[in-house]
């Protein structure tokens, strides 16, 4: 059975992964609407940028409030576009909006009020000078069909938050969730054009946004190669760019660590979302102590996974998003399989009578060097394990990988943890966890390497759809010393404030002063002139 068309017409069209039934159509935007889009954004975004923070927070708790009113609405809506189990799109989606919305609407205006820069140096102590976070302008978000509420949302509040607009292209797999980004700021009173949807393809939607001058940022989250490309565009005008890209995070089991959770753990970070999770556990590396019941447990718990639509309750295991994304994930199991790799559980699909892209939790072990899951991301149900001899070997096995989003160590002994975690190659390094900090918006999230560039939540998040700027004021009752006209006199005295200020020791400093006491008295005498 086929899946039905994603364009028709004009027309994104949206379907179930799991029964390949349409769920819905949006218009698709015309590319040259896109620069109006941006206009008007851009208006709406002066106005704005001049709110008091005060205002700012009321809008961004009526979107929290717009969003708990039609929660039950868009968590159905989030699983008949992604499969996703409706317990995943309450805690992945719609918790981490709220929790988002609100530590924006309570902190935004003590992270962003203007810093005061002590300034002690003694030729600028009659300095008073001050950092300010300005608007950055209209802000470009691009976002992904894995998480199709929660990544757009949270990137469209932090930008308001910070006196912006945004202009928002979810995913054409995803139009219909994408679209209460955009209903929810309405909802919530916020002034028209502040924050708008641009549904398309990113071929050409997406492409738009990159090109448009009236941009002043782009925050991208998607794969490396289409990361790279949005990085190529945006350059060609020298537009900063936030990239949240792919991931292979490994998972370091030392020899002290809680088998049992480290075990459970393994299983809802491997498999949440069908796998298809930025910073999804796709390496685990375990001592070697623990490795033989490390690897019959995680296949046992795998095997008992409940699989189906994601609308039923029970579901634990919903479909990957298309059947291009199966038959890849199924290609790289294939391969290992062919190289000598060994199928704990899973490698196959299911038998579940439904048309749907399901493929079973798969769990590799022995899985040779040159097979292709150890280095490309595999955005799918499958995870690899092996043994490690100690933590030293784990982490060079961790860190040998071109992606570096997130890692996490399982011990007792926090202290060890640490110890690893300050090792490892990654953004985010989780201790007997996984992964949950994306819930936890006061944390930043983005990574290293081929993972991407800047950081989204958090002060961080806020600091980013920022523009910091720089300003003091003179007392005015000194003249810089430095200024015209220069002379011979000027010179030594330089060259004695220079020791005088920055020599070795008290000695050093004095003798500076001395050789010197000719020129800084001139210096002294320039300071003073009116």
């Amino acid at each position: 059975m086929s899946a039905t068309p994603l364009f028709a017409a004009g027309e994104l069209v949206s379907v179930d992964p799991a029964t390949l039934r349409e769920v819905g159509r949006v218009v698709a935007t015309e590319p040259e609407a896109i620069g109006e889009i941006v206009a008007e954004a851009r208006m709406a975004q002066e106005r704005w940028a001049r709110e008091p923070f005060e205002q700012r927070s009321r809008v961004l708790r009526g979107v929290a409030r717009a969003l708990l009113d039609a929660g039950e609405e868009i968590a159905e809506t989030i699983v008949a576009e992604t499969g996703k189990p409706i317990v995943e799109a309450y805690t992945s989606e719609l918790f981490v909006c709220l929790d988002n919305l609100i530590w924006l609407a309570s902190h935004l205006g003590r992270v962003l009020r203007p810093e005061r820069v002590p300034m002690p140096q003694l030729h600028v102590r009659h300095k008073s000078a001050s950092l300010r976070y300005e608007p950055a302008g209209v802000i470009g978000i691009i976002s992904a069909w894995n998480f199709p509420l929660g990544v757009p949302l949270t990137q469209a509040a932090t930008a308001v938050a910070a006196g912006n607009a945004a202009v928002v292209k979810p995913s054409e797999l995803t139009p219909l969730t994408g679209a209460w980004v955009e209903e929810l700021f309405r909802r919530a009173g916020a002034p028209a054009g502040l924050v708008r949807i641009v549904q398309g393809p990113g071929e050409t939607a997406g492409d738009a946004i990159v090109r448009q001058r009236g941009i002043h940022r782009v925050v991208f989250t998607g794969s490396s190669d289409a990361g790279r490309a949005v990085a190529r565009r945006a350059a060609e005008r020298l537009c900063p760019v936030t990239l949240e890209l792919g991931g292979k995070d490994p998972m370091l089991v030392l020899d002290d660590a809680d088998l049992e959770r480290a075990v459970e753990g393994a299983l809802w970070a491997s498999f949440s979302n069908c796998g298809q999770v930025c910073s999804g556990v796709e390496r685990i590396y375990v001592d070697a102590s623990l490795y033989e019941p490390f690897v019959a447990r995680l296949g046992e718990r795998a095997r008992a996974l409940r699989i189906g639509r994601g609308s039923d309750p029970r579901t634990d295991l919903g479909p990957l998003v298309t059947e291009m994304q199966r038959a890849r994930v199924e290609e790289l199991v294939a391969d290992a399989v062919e190289r000598g790799a060994a199928v704990v559980s899973g490698g196959g699909r299911p038998p579940l009578g439904l048309p749907g892209w399901f493929l079973e939790p798969t769990v590799l072990a022995e899985v040779p060097a040159d097979a292709r899951v150890h280095a490309e991301e595999i955005f799918g149900p499958v995870v690899i394990v092996a043994s490690m001899e100690n933590e030293s070997d784990g982490i060079r096995r961790a860190n040998a990988s071109r992606f570096g989003l997130g890692a996490s160590v399982w011990t007792r002994d926090r202290q060890r943890g640490r110890r690893v975690a300050e090792q490892l190659e990654a953004g985010s390094v989780w201790m007997n966890d996984h992964a949950y900090s994306y819930g936890a918006c006061q944390a930043p999230w983005g990574g290293r390497k081929e993972s991407g560039y800047g950081r989204t939540h958090s002060k961080h998040g806020l600091y980013e759809m920022s523009q910091v700027k720089y300003t003091d004021a003179d007392r005015g009752r000194l003249t810089p010393p430095w200024w015209y006209p220069y002379s011979e006199e000027v010179v030594d005295g330089f060259r004695g404030a220079l020791g005088a200020l920055y020599g070795d020791g008290v000695r050093g400093r004095a003798a500076a002063l001395v050789a010197h006491r000719h020129g800084l008295v001139a210096l002294g005498r320039r300071a003073l002139r009116r």
